[in-house]
């Protein structure tokens, strides 16, 4: 494990914004991850891990601490189980409705076996989604195009269509505060929408082990690459959708067709378009913020800042963030 000094955080986000970190590695195997926060712990310095950073807004000025760029991976597959007992999350807040040809390609899961995999914290999603398939393992194709690792949909509770990842988790192993690795059950995460408690415990996704199916793959990869596809018409240079979707009562209250942030920027609120410095509501999708080449954090947060007051004077909405900030 190598520790670098004052090393630039803003290739390393999909937002390609942040300054520099004030220790920096990289963690390849399980074993340099241990040794990192353990590394850090000694020295009582703030851990931060770092995965495909599609979702975190990193400070301007940087951050104090050591960021772990996250990149062990292995795909493990383990022996097929009876369907596994765990409690079901029920998130406050509604999902969109799937497009009408997910519907059409949709399928009842528990008609097929369901088989465990296990998956390093920085294993890419995109690439493993495609993996597993090929191996005839479903389940995960409906978090196809988003680029995100197995760790940060862990933290943030991912959704994709009408799914989220709390469908699949059955355990995870984490590092706690003291440098401790332990194993706890899919209920410790106390999940919602685009929650979990690991934004205040502290502890760190070390791996995940997943029930998924070995179900239709022909199925499950045409599910897989059209989700790839309408991901890939959205603001690349971004953090996906900034805000969380209206809750059920929220889109009632304003009579609107639809739950969609992106609706309601765009529709209601009248600001796709809307530029800050470098940093502008795209015309491709009102629910994201772009980065046009020399935007900075400020920018972002003064762009955010604007579109909830205006959110809050005109429709008494309070939104919430769906990234995660990064401060110095």
């Amino acid at each position: 494990m190598k520790i670098q000094f004052q090393v630039a955080l803003a290739p390393y986000s999909t937002l390609r914004i942040g300054g520099p970190a004030e220790y920096f590695c990289e963690a390849k195997t399980r074993e340099e991850l241990i040794e990192a926060v353990a590394w850090a712990i000694k020295g009582q310095l703030k851990i931060h891990i770092l995965g495909n950073g599609s979702n975190t807004l990193i400070a301007d000025q940087g951050v104090k601490g050591l960021v772990i760029r996250n990149l062990i991976s292995a795909i493990k597959i383990l022996e097929t189980q009876k369907s596994w007992p765990r409690p079901k999350v029920q998130p406050r807040f509604q999902l969109l409705q799937s497009d009408p040809k997910l519907k059409e390609l949709s399928y009842d899961e528990t008609k097929y076996p369901p088989v465990l995999v296990r998956l390093d914290s920085g294993a890419y999603l995109p690439r493993a989604i495609f993996s597993l398939i090929s191996q005839g393992i479903t389940g995960l194709e409906w978090f196809s195009g988003i680029p995100a690792t197995a760790g940060g949909a862990t933290y943030i509770n991912l959704h994709g269509a009408d799914k989220f990842w709390s469908d699949y988790l059955v355990e995870a192993e984490v590092i706690n505060r003291q440098g401790q690795v332990k194993t706890v059950p899919l209920d410790y995460f106390n999940y919602d929408y685009d929650r979990s408690i690991l934004a205040t415990s502290g502890d760190l996704v070390l791996t995940v082990t997943l029930q998924l199916r070995r179900g239709p793959a022909k199925q499950a990869l045409e599910i897989a690459k059209f989700w790839q596809l309408k991901k890939s018409h959205q603001p690349q240079r971004s953090l996906g959708c900034i805000f969380q979707n209206l809750s059920q009562a929220e889109q009632k209250q304003l009579k609107l067709p639809t739950p969609s942030i992106g609706y309601l920027i765009d529709k209601q609120l009248k600001l796709k378009g809307t530029q800050v410095g470098q940093a502008w509501i795209p015309n491709q999708h009102a629910g994201f913020v772009e980065n046009l080449g020399g935007a900075t954090q400020k920018d972002v947060l003064t762009l955010i800042k604007k579109v909830k007051t205006k959110a809050k004077t005109q429709l008494g909405l309070d939104l919430k963030l769906e990234v995660v900030t990064w401060q110095n």
